[in-house]
Order: C-alpha cells, then sequence, then structure tokens
C-alpha cells in the first residue's frame, strides 16, 4: 500500500498545482479561453516529458538507485514550488508587459515546469519497481496510471472544495509542497533499498524544504512587503475573503494628500471594482450613472432586479430611492463584504445568492427595472452576455420595463462592441448608449418604443465627479437598425464573447499588473 499511496497523493497534487496555478495566474493575465489553453496545454505538454523522462531514467537505473529516484520527485517537486512562490510575485508583474498569451505561457512554465516533470516521471518509476516483481505483463502499468489518475480527480475536488474556500492561493501552493515533503520523510523510513546515507539525505532535503515553506506561507506578508514598490498611497487589507467564485479583498487606502479622506476598494480577482469612503459614499462613476440612467428612462419605477451584489451600493441607492429591490449575487463573501464595510442593509434589499443566468430563466416576478452589473474577474462572464440571457431577463420584466447596463467595452476596437450591441438590440427593440471619459460604456434599453430619456438627475453625486458625468452624459448615441446591420448576436451555441474582447481583457491586466502593488494581485 506504500506505493500506491505515494502515487495517488502525488497525482493528487498534479492537478491541485494546475487548478492553484490558474487561480494564482488570473490577476495578472486574466481568465479568457487563451489564457486557459495555455495552462492546459502547458499541463499535458510537462506531464508527457516526465513520463518520457521517468521512463527513459528506469531503463538505465540499477534496481536498488529506482526507489531513490521515486522518493526524490516529490522532494525535487516541493522545493520547485517553494522557488516558484518566491519568484511570481516579482516576475508576473514584469511579463505583463509582453504579449500576455506569450506571458501566460512563461508564467505557467515558471510555477509548472519542474513540479509537474518530477510528479509525472513517478509513474514509470513506480512501472519499473514493480518489475522486478511481476516481470510480466504491463507490470502494473494501468493499475499506476488508474491509481494516479483518481488521484487527479481527487487533487481537483480538494483543491475546489477545500483549499481555494479556506486559503489564500500563495498559501495553497506551499501547502503542496509540504505534503510533498512529508510523504518523502514518511516513507524514506520504509524504503527498503535505501541505505542509511541516503534515506538521511532524503530526509534532510524534504525537511529544509518543507520549513521553507512553512516559512514562507506564515510570513508571506512581510516578504510581500519586501518585493512590492511603492504605490504612492498607504494601504492595509482589511478583509480577504477566498471562495470558489474568486478572490475578494477589501483595501483601506490613505492617500499621501494632506486633508485627504482614507477610502475603501472593493476588488474581486486583482480588479477594483469599487471606491468608497468610510461612510459609504461612493467615489465610482458607474454606480451614480446606472442609478440615473434608470430614472431618465421611466418616470416612477416601483422595483428593480439587480444583477450582481458587488459592494452593494448600487442596490443600496435604489433602496434609499423607495424603490423594492431585489440583488442577486453568486458570491455570499460579496454579500458579506458589502454589509460590514460598505453600509450594505440586507433587511432593505431582497437578496437572492444564486447565478444571475437561473435566476432569470425561472424569476416568479416582473420588475420595472434590471440592473446588469455582472463583472468576474477582468470582464462578464460570458454565458452572461448572450442573446438568450437578455430574453430571460426581458420575461423578468415589465412591458415597459428598462434594463440599465455597467458594460465592457473595447476602447481601440469597434467590432467587439458591435457585437454586444447587436445582441442586445435583438431583444430590445430601443437602445442607447452612452460613454464615460475614461472609456466605460452604459447601455439602457427597453422594448417599449419611442423610449427617449429625460435628462439626468444623479443624486449624492460627488463634486469631484460632476464634470466626468456630464461628459458621459453628453456623449450619447441611439443604436438604430442601420448601425447594426448584419451584424450577428452573440448566442448560447456560438458564444465568442471572450475571444472578441481577448485584446481589451489583457489590456486591462497589463495595466493593472503595472499599476497596483504586488499586495492586491497575490491571491
Amino acid at each position: 500500500m506504500r506505493h500506491e499511496t505515494m502515487i495517488f497523493l502525488t497525482g493528487a497534487a498534479v492537478l491541485a498545482l494546475e487548478v492553484l496555478a490558474s487561480r494564482i495566474m488570473t490577476p495578472y493575465f486574466g481568465v479568457s479561453l487563451f489564457i486557459w489553453a495555455g495552462i492546459l496545454s502547458i499541463t499535458l505538454t510537462f506531464l508527457a516529458v516526465g513520463y518520457y523522462a521517468g521512463s527513459a531514467v528506469s531503463r538505465r537505473l540499477a534496481p536498488d538507485v529506482l526507489e531513490l529516484w521515486y522518493l526524490g520527485a516529490p522532494a525535487v517537486a516541493a522545493i520547485s514550488i517553494v522557488i516558484g512562490a518566491l519568484l511570481y510575485p516579482v516576475v508576473f508583474p514584469l511579463l505583463t508587459g509582453m504579449n500576455l498569451v506569450v506571458a501566460s505561457f512563461l508564467g505557467g512554465a515558471l510555477l509548472l515546469t519542474a513540479p509537474l516533470i518530477a510528479l509525472s516521471a513517478m509513474n514509470p518509476l513506480l512501472v519499473a519497481i514493480q518489475r522486478s516483481d511481476h516481470d510480466a505483463g504491463d507490470a502494473g502499468a494501468g493499475r499506476v496510471f488508474f491509481i494516479s489518475t483518481i488521484g487527479s480527480v481527487a487533487g481537483v475536488l480538494i483543491t475546489a472544495f477545500v483549499f481555494i474556500p479556506l486559503m489564500r492561493n500563495f498559501t495553497g501552493i506551499l501547502t503542496i509542497a509540504m505534503v510533498l515533503c512529508g510523504l518523502v520523510v514518511t516513507y524514506a523510513f520504509r524504503a527498503a533499498p535505501l541505505s542509511v546515507r541516503q534515506r538521511s539525505l532524503l530526509v534532510a532535503i524534504s525537511i529544509v524544504a518543507g520549513l521553507l515553506a512553512a516559512l514562507l506561507a506564515w510570513g508571506q506578508r512581510s516578504y510581500l512587503e519586501v518585493v512590492t514598490n511603492d504605490p504612492g498611497f498607504d494601504f492595509a487589507i482589511e478583509r480577504e475573503y477566498t471562495s470558489v467564485f474568486g478572490n475578494i479583498k477589501v483595501i483601506k487606502l490613505q492617500p499621501r494628500t494632506v486633508g485627504a479622506e482614507p477610502l475603501l476598494a472593493f476588488l474581486q480577482d486583482g480588479l477594483v471594482q469599487n471606491r468608497a469612503l468610510e461612510n459609504g459614499a461612493s467615489l465610482s462613476l458607474y454606480t451614480y450613472f446606472l442609478e440615473a440612467l434608470a430614472f431618465a428612462y421611466m418616470e416612477d419605477p416601483k422595483s428593480a432586479l439587480v444583477l450582481g451584489l458587488g459592494a452593494g451600493i448600487v442596490p443600496r441607492n435604489l433602496a434609499d430611492e423607495g424603490l423594492s429591490v431585489t440583488a442577486v449575487e453568486i458570491n455570499l463573501d460579496s454579500l458579506l463584504a458589502a454589509e460590514t464595510f460598505f453600509h450594505f442593509e440586507p433587511q432593505n434589499v431582497a437578496v437572492e445568492i444564486e447565478d444571475a443566468r437561473t435566476y432569470v430563466r425561472h424569476c416568479d416576478r416582473e420588475f420595472d427595472l434590471a440592473v446588469v452589473d455582472l463583472f468576474n474577474g477582468d470582464n462578464t462572464p460570458d454565458y452572461l452576455m448572450t442573446r438568450e440571457f437578455f430574453r430571460d431577463l426581458a420575461s423578468c420584466m415589465t412591458d415597459d420595463g428598462v434594463m440599465v447596463v455597467n458594460a465592457f467595452f473595447d476602447q481601440n476596437d469597434e467590432r467587439p462592441n458591435q457585437r454586444v450591441r447587436a445582441t442586445v438590440k435583438s431583444v430590445f427593440g430601443e437602445l442607447f448608449e452612452y460613454r464615460s471619459p475614461d472609456g466605460a460604456a452604459f447601455l439602457a434599453a427597453t422594448r417599449r418604443e419611442g423610449g427617449e430619456p429625460r435628462d439626468l438627475r444623479p443624486t449624492r453625486l460627488p463634486p469631484f465627479l460632476r464634470e466626468d458625468f456630464a461628459r458621459a452624459e453628453a456623449n450619447v448615441r441611439q443604436v438604430g437598425t442601420r448601425d447594426i446591420a448584419g451584424v450577428p448576436s452573440i448566442t448560447d451555441d456560438h458564444n465568442v464573447f471572450k475571444v472578441l474582447f481577448s485584446d481589451a481583457d489583457r489590456r486591462l491586466r497589463r495595466n493593472l499588473a503595472e499599476g497596483l502593488p504586488v499586495q492586491f494581485l497575490v491571491n
């Protein structure tokens, strides 16, 4: 059972490393299709190299040395994991200065090359060890790869439901290193072919690597402070929430300008989604613009459906205006952060913890207003930007209801934006678009013919946002049928949203990695 347990756990480590690597890379390189293609191809490549290398080595080693190499592989993997954890907070921001597809491959290689090659080489090494006892058939190769693959399944499940919800990515990857070191120490004493000198060397190396991993995990904040650059303001991470839906950080920022008030930033996967003063007043233009749009296109709305809670400021403000508000949010941690830090009062808003897509499929009431403010990582999830999604949402609205969207548009290329316009207009006949000075896009849509807007009248708008608000209000266009003639909608059966906006996503991630402190992006 010794070998079976070892190969099961190292198989689990392989897929755990892949999943954690994807989470580690997201704040730097995004979550586009190209990034995932890079991670998967890197993983499979290094597994193949490891299988081949293990097979080649096993043919050249004497039987009494095979066990040493077999037990040494997890120790090598652990050491390389510790080195990767030390390097990636420094190297990843530098990589974002190049093409992010290439950068993501290099980033994945930094984290995964040595661990995956070393751990996958264990399978053919174990087959060679067993061949001396079973010199027939496949020498147990099928059984070895079966156990390793089942271990990989367990690694995915444990990572998704234990590591990610309960610990930071930085800690999680170092925990894998500590587990691998523990395996070597445990089984080195039971490996009969090893000499005392070999056993002592393996144990010593593993203990040192495990202690380094533990020290780095314990002192990660101090280490990140050493490697970060001065951002020009003081900050402190007030709370960090880890879940399968992403990492949320609430960060207190203190500008160094004399008399400047401290503020709180709500970050998800490294993206600053909202900023507010400590009294809850938003400092983000979009929160005021979405609210003003709603009242410009409908005189007296009574009810609102807000898809995406974030810091809770948009639904909170709508409730303060007397609307009956239902907010749909997939991540319970968003609700906890909004309530704890951003003065969100859940008793004033009906909060549904559910995926927005499934909610609009079965909603049992009609709303006057729908606010779409759905962001996960660097963009709206692609399945929430299809014609079918907007049709389901329209079925949750009154006939003259209004939908307003906080949209992600490409500032350098109008072709992806045209596809979004065509998709929305295929469901809502009247569509208006506003663009803010920083390039943000806001859409207002209704099925009511002739839904001309009144002047936008924001409430609670801070003085420093008035100029930007006025410029965004003036930069409006009505999207007509001729404007999108021949442009196909984005649909469930041909969803190319992520491909269309991949360049914009990469530019956003590059700007974030270059402009934010290391502590904002790690984890």
